[in-house]
């Protein structure tokens, strides 16, 4: 019996190491998902503020604006002219309805503006602005400067100069003030 015992015992030994080494299962599952969403509509349009016609895509516009899109604070050119000692604005109209985001309007003095006269600036009167998403009616204008000035205590040289482009020829006595649109949306981070 006692041989039995010792049997016995080992034989329990051997079952619970066996117990004790077995590799268990693990249950698992898993399940996949798939969402639709839709991105947010970008339309933006732009045109003179005057103009009655249709906006066109910013992406593509190319506004030319004369002298008479000027709006004059002063003016003493005549016979549609600029002249030292004239101011005035020109604006832009953009419209972003349609778009889905808030839009941020940038405007800048484009590439050749450094070949406008002596003492002339075009500057962007409010160089960012926002237009704020509304379910209708997204417009902003953007207003550019033009300034060309002119006293009686200029520089010799200055004087040089604006008496240079009055006597130019009519190709030399037209100016381009270069004017660059950009919409973009806001970001979080703005």
């Amino acid at each position: 019996m006692k041989g039995n015992k010792k049997l016995l015992v080992i034989a329990i030994l051997l079952l619970m190491m066996s117990v004790g080494f077995t590799t268990y299962a693990i249950y698992r599952e898993s399940a996949t998902a798939t969402g639709t969403i839709k991105a947010a509509a970008w339309q933006v349009k732009v045109k003179k503020a005057e103009d009655t016609g249709e906006a066109v895509a910013i992406s593509t516009a190319n506004l030319t604006f004369g002298i008479n899109d000027i709006t004059w604070t002063t003016h003493t050119g005549k016979n549609d002219t600029i002249a030292p000692g004239d101011t005035g604005y020109i604006d832009f109209t953009v419209d972003a309805t349609g778009s889905e985001v808030d839009v941020i309007l940038t405007a800048a003095l484009g590439s050749g503006a450094s070949t406008l006269p002596d003492g002339m600036t075009a500057q962007v009167a409010t160089g960012t602005q926002t237009i704020q998403y509304a379910a209708s009616n997204m417009t902003g204008t953007v207003r550019v400067n033009v300034t060309w000035t002119g006293t009686l205590a200029d520089a010799s040289t200055k004087d040089t100069t604006d008496l240079a482009i009055g006597k130019s020829n009519e190709t030399a006595r037209t100016l381009s003030i270069p004017v660059e649109l950009t919409a973009r949306q806001k970001l979080s981070t703005d």
